[in-house]
């Protein structure tokens, strides 16, 4: 099992939609599970109507309160893509890294996304932590 972790910040709803379209655009083929404490559902579905290529029958943008109860079925290259405040998030990266335990052969990538104006004075911290980051144009290794 290999985990990747990629952070993202966003300025609003609608950029991290905009961010999101095209980052799980270019990667449909992966199995996409989606964390959101706060969906992205109306965002998303304005971001759809004004291209031509609609990811909303395959990935989740409503809110997910309850973690535990999300099923994470085995693939072989699965993106988790996490939203919400600070402990939401700790508490689905717990559940995500125990739930890949018991998976052989996956490849897996969380991508955090969080909000730029709550997060400006730690980011060079999530930054540290991170391996990536996602960005409108896609990711970059941080170095």
């Amino acid at each position: 099992m290999k985990i990747e972790n990629v952070c993202n910040f966003y300025a609003s709803k609608y950029h991290l939609s905009v961010v999101l379209y095209e980052y799980l655009r270019k990667n449909s083929r992966k199995e996409v599970i989606t964390f959101f404490e706060d969906g992205i559902n109306d965002e998303m579905k304005m971001v759809e109507n004004r291209a031509n290529h609609n990811l909303k029958n395959k990935v989740n943008f409503n809110s997910n309160n309850n973690i535990h109860d999300t099923y994470i079925k085995q693939a072989k290259n699965i993106i988790f893509i996490l939203r919400g405040s600070n402990l939401y998030l700790r508490e689905a990266n717990s559940y995500i890294k125990e739930e890949l335990k018991y998976m052989k052969n996956v490849k897996a990538k969380i991508v955090n996304c969080y909000d730029f104006d709550q997060q400006r004075n730690f980011m060079k911290d999530i930054i540290k932590g991170s391996d990536k980051i996602l960005y409108t144009t896609g990711e970059k290794v941080i170095e």
